[in-house]
C-alpha cells in the first residue's frame, strides 16, 4: 500500500490493491493521482455479485479519468450501516430496489440519479463434466438431476437470509412447480463460495446467478431459467447525497458508455 506522505506522488504511479477482507468486505483501491495538491476520488458500494466486472470497471475509470476509486463489496447490512452513519460512500450499485426508494425517504440519495445499468439471469449449474442433456420439452431436468446426483443431498440453493440469489432460487422453483420433488435433495447454503466449492470438488448441482458461473473453473450452465419464473434481476446505481456528487455523476455516466456496457456483457451480464 502507498502511504500518504510529504512527497510528490508522480502522475504515472498506479496503485492497484486487492484482498483486504474487512467484516466480509473485499475493499479494492485504486490511486492515479493527477497531482501532489489536488487528488480527486469516489467511494463505491457495489452488490458483491458484480465484483469481478465492478473491479475492472474502476480500474479503467481510475486510468482514464485520473481518480482515485475505492470499491466495497461488502454486504448489505454493512452498506446500510456506511451510508446511514455518513461514512465515505458516493455510489451506491444494488439489485434491491426496495432500499434505492427507502434511501429515497430518508434524503440519503440524489433521488433524480437513479440509472439502470445490467441485469442478471437465474442457471442451474454443475459440474464441468456433468452428464445432463437437456431435452427441449423439459422445462427443468428433474428426473435428470436426481440422477446425476445419484440420489444425493447435492442439490444447492442460497439461504434466503443471507443470499438474494436464494430468494429468487425459491422464487423460480416453485414457478417451475419444481420445488417439491427437489426438496428433498435440497442443501440451503450461507455462503456463495461454498457453492461454488460443492459444485467443484463435490459434483453438487445449484441454483446461481448466471453472471457468478461464467467462466468460472470447474462449472457450468446446465440451463437458463426462464426469465418469467422470478422477479428480474436488474442492477441500479444512485448517487449518495454529499460533498462529491459532482464526481459520482461522472461515474454513473461512464457506467453507461459503450466500453463499460460491452465490459458487463463480457462478464455475464446482460445490458440493454
Amino acid at each position: 500500500m502507498f502511504a500518504a506522505s510529504n512527497r510528490c506522488i508522480p502522475t504515472c504511479r498506479i496503485a492497484f490493491i486487492r484482498g483486504a477482507l474487512v467484516r466480509g468486505a473485499l475493499l479494492l483501491s485504486l490511486f492515479f493521482a493527477p497531482s501532489a495538491y489536488a487528488i480527486t476520488s469516489i467511494n463505491i458500494l457495489a452488490d458483491n455479485t458484480m465484483g469481478v466486472a465492478m473491479t475492472q470497471i474502476a480500474r479503467n475509470y481510475s486510468r482514464e479519468k485520473q481518480v482515485v476509486v475505492n470499491a466495497s463489496f461488502a454486504t448489505e447490512k454493512a452498506q446500510e450501516t456506511q451510508i446511514s452513519e455518513g461514512g465515505a460512500a458516493d455510489i451506491l450499485i444494488t439489485p434491491k430496489l426496495a432500499w434505492i426508494e427507502q434511501l429515497k425517504t430518508q434524503g440519503l440519495v440524489d433521488i433524480y440519479s437513479q440509472v439502470s445499468i445490467a441485469s442478471n439471469r437465474l442457471a442451474l449449474a454443475g459440474p464441468v463434466d456433468s452428464p445432463i442433456v437437456l431435452k427441449k420439452t423439459d422445462p427443468f431436468p428433474v428426473a435428470a438431476l436426481i440422477t446425476a446426483m445419484a440420489g444425493e443431498q447435492a442439490f444447492l440453493v442460497g439461504n434466503p437470509e443471507t443470499l438474494t440469489v436464494g430468494t429468487y432460487g425459491k422464487e423460480a422453483l416453485r414457478t417451475l412447480a419444481v420445488n417439491d420433488d427437489l426438496e428433498p435433495y435440497t442443501l440451503y447454503i450461507k455462503e456463495s463460495r461454498q457453492m461454488d466449492e460443492m459444485v467443484q470438488k463435490q459434483h453438487a448441482y445449484g441454483i446461481f446467478y448466471s453472471s457468478s458461473v461464467y467462466r468460472k473453473e470447474g462449472m457450468r450452465t446446465i440451463q437458463l431459467l426462464p426469465k418469467e419464473s422470478h422477479h428480474p434481476i436488474s442492477y441500479y446505481a444512485v448517487v449518495i447525497a454529499g460533498e462529491n456528487m459532482n464526481e459520482a455523476r461522472k461515474f454513473l455516466d461512464y457506467l453507461k458508455s459503450p466500453p463499460t456496457r460491452k465490459l458487463l456483457r463480457d462478464n455475464g451480464f446482460a445490458v440493454d
